[in-house]
Parts: structure tokens; sequence; C-alpha cells
């Protein structure tokens, strides 16, 4: 009964660490909000663009 408590805290605890680690490596580095800003486009003209 002690091992089977022990194998499923270690099990528990690893898969913690293992979505912490998840988590931070895919949150977006420096994320900023998309901006509109002055373009010329060949052929119309001046636009407001914007970077997706």
């Amino acid at each position: 009964m002690r091992k089977l408590v022990r194998r499923a805290a270690m099990t528990t605890a690893a898969l913690a660490i293992a979505g912490t680690a998840l988590a931070a490596t895919s949150a977006p580095a420096n994320a900023m909000q998309p901006q509109w800003y002055p373009c010329w486009v060949s052929g119309y003209g001046w636009m407001h663009c914007m970077d997706v």
C-alpha cells in the first residue's frame, strides 16, 4: 500500500512539473497588441495595415 501511495505521489509530481514546463515554453514571448500603421500599396495608394 505504501508503494502505491508513493508511486501515485511521484506520478502526480512528475505530471505537475511537466505541465508547468509546457505552459512556460508555450507562452508567447514579447506578445504585443496588434497596431494599425499607414502603408503604401502599389497600384492602390496609402492604406492602414496590420501585421498578424
